[in-house]
C-alpha cells in the first residue's frame, strides 16, 4: 500500500486546478503560486517528495494558464 502525503500549500493548488470559473483562474493561479513560494522559503530538502511535487505544480500552474489562455503570472 503506498501513502500519499498531503501537503498544506496543496489546497491553494487544487483549487486552482479545479476552478471552472476562468475570470477567477488567475486569481486562484497567484495565490497557490504564493503558498508554494512561501514552502519554499522555509527549510525543504532538494530533491524529496515533496520538492518534486512542488515542481509539478509549478509546471501544471503554467501549463494550466497558458492553456486558458491566460498569461504566466510569475
Amino acid at each position: 500500500m503506498t501513502i500519499s502525503q498531503v501537503y498544506w500549500w496543496q489546497r491553494t493548488y487544487d483549487a486552482a486546478v479545479l476552478e471552472m470559473n476562468s475570470s477567477r483562474l488567475p486569481e486562484r493561479v497567484v495565490e497557490a503560486l504564493d503558498a508554494i513560494e512561501e514552502r519554499m522559503r522555509s527549510c525543504i530538502v532538494y530533491g524529496s517528495v515533496e520538492h518534486v511535487a512542488i515542481a509539478n505544480a509549478r509546471r501544471a500552474l503554467a501549463i494550466l494558464s497558458s492553456k486558458r489562455g491566460h498569461p504566466s503570472y510569475r
